[in-house]
């Protein structure tokens, strides 16, 4: 074969690719008769969702199917915009206590100089095994975000699709991640004082940066403060990137509030276990909270004063919340958080604010709600079909689309779980009898 036919066949190859991709993308789909929950416009009992082009066009009930679409049945079913994840390590994290299949942060005790400047794009493994298996579970976009090393600044997260596509990035540098909880102590002197001091000062020298970067690159300045970790902490202090924060702790929070009116920053608020001590001045504040419904257990001593109706406080003070798994879970088990938001809801966080937590809050956190979020003619169609109330333990999503896109099901675990289904003896070993089981 001649090098000039295989440069054909690539070609060929390539627009075929291509074709079958811009297909997919254009497709029009109609999911009919479901109980659709916009988020914004409340629930369309026997409502319809019209999908062209990888958006939504129609939201209603009694709508007609456009010609030559794929009509899916949502009889029965639930209807919601897809799953936001709020934060997590997902596709940086395959295996937690794999150091070569966990990139979502340096070792610690290393001495690696950078922190802020670390971006999650560039560990971000698309084809990660654990991206099926979230999606599986109705989760459509996430933060992943790294978690931090020597220093408290742990660097930029960014927002992704779970389609699995090389290119599912949906926002890169979406927010820079900053421990301030008593982890943010312990790199610190091993006190707050020291955490909270370090982080104003690093601040400081980052908008004396941006202010004038060559002038600042010339002159003498502390060892700690890397040019590479200034120039990524501008966004943030020009406002335009959010910085969130881990902090449980009543003071912590309070702390954070001051410091966001002092530097003038978008803040965010990661754990809060304590954050109803605090939910007047956080909804004051304009800070939103991400945090987990069933942190009720004094594990760390700024936990002192967690409650299991956190959650349900929080929002009745006006404060937006979205939700976060444990942190042991921060890659494997997102799928996990419609039944964090099911234990909020029993603690008595109304049912539809649960489910905007779910989905159109994380979207506004990130500048993201003009698109995602919520199931409303021009937006993005990241639509999930449940087979049941999606805050149920037992309810499982029957059709999950990204883009406008129908999304696979499977994923490693169901293989798994279909390989040794049948442990009966055969002549060969599981591992080598192929379709068989």
């Amino acid at each position: 074969m001649t090098a000039n036919m295989q440069k054909k066949i690539l070609a060929a190859g390539a627009a075929a690719l291509f074709a079958i991709s811009t297909a997919a993308a254009q497709q029009t789909t109609a999911i009919m008769n479901g109980a659709v929950h916009t988020v914004t416009n409340g629930v369309i009992e026997n409502g319809d969702v019209i999908i062209e082009d990888g958006r939504i066009v129609q939201v209603g009930a009694d709508l007609s199917p456009p010609a030559g679409a794929t009509v899916v049945d949502a009889t029965g079913k639930v209807v919601t915009p897809g799953i936001f994840a709020p934060i997590s390590t997902i596709g940086i994290e395959e295996i937690g206590l794999d150091a070569e299949a966990n990139d979502s942060s340096p070792e610690r005790g290393a001495g690696f100089p950078l922190g802020a400047a670390l971006d999650a794009v560039d560990a971000y493994r698309p084809m990660s095994t654990l991206i099926p298996v979230n999606r599986a579970g109705g989760v459509t976009r996430a933060l992943s975000a790294p978690a931090p090393g020597d220093s408290i600044f742990a660097g930029r997260a960014a927002v992704i699709d779970l389609s699995g596509r090389p290119n599912s990035v949906t926002k890169a540098r979406a927010a820079q991640i900053v421990v301030l909880n008593y982890s943010g102590a312990a790199r610190a002197g091993d006190t707050r004082m020291g955490s909270w001091a370090f982080v104003r000062q690093y601040l400081d020298e980052a908008r004396a940066y941006a202010a004038n970067p060559d002038d600042y690159a010339r002159r003498p300045r502390d060892d700690r403060f890397t040019l590479y970790d200034l120039e990524a902490l501008g966004p943030v202090v020009a406002g335009n990137q959010p910085l969130m924060a881990y902090v449980y702790g009543e003071s912590d929070l309070r702390n954070l509030i001051r410091l966001k009116n002092e530097y003038r920053l978008r803040v965010i608020a990661v754990g809060a276990s304590e954050g109803w001590r605090a939910a007047a001045s956080l909804a004051a504040a304009n800070i939103p909270v991400i945090v987990d419904p069933l942190a009720n257990l004094p594990a760390q001593f700024e936990d002192l004063r967690s409650t299991l109706e956190n959650t349900a406080r929080l929002h009745a003070a006006g404060v937006e919340i979205a939700f976060i798994n444990p942190q042991e879970f921060g890659a494997h088990n997102l799928r996990l958080l419609t039944q964090q938001a099911g234990n909020a809801v029993a603690e008595g966080l109304p049912y539809d604010a649960a489910i905007a937590a779910l989905t159109l809050n994380p979207a506004r956190m990130f500048g993201l709600d003009a698109q995602f979020g919520s199931l409303e003619p021009g937006k993005i169609a990241d639509v999930v079909i449940w087979d049941g109330d999606p805050l149920e333990v037992t309810t499982r999503p029957e059709a999950v689309f990204i883009d406008g896109v129908r999304q696979g099901l499977g994923n490693r675990q169901q293989m798994l779980m279909q390989r040794y289904r049948d442990l009966s003896r055969g002549d060969l070993p599981h591992a080598y009898r192929g379709g068989e089981n």
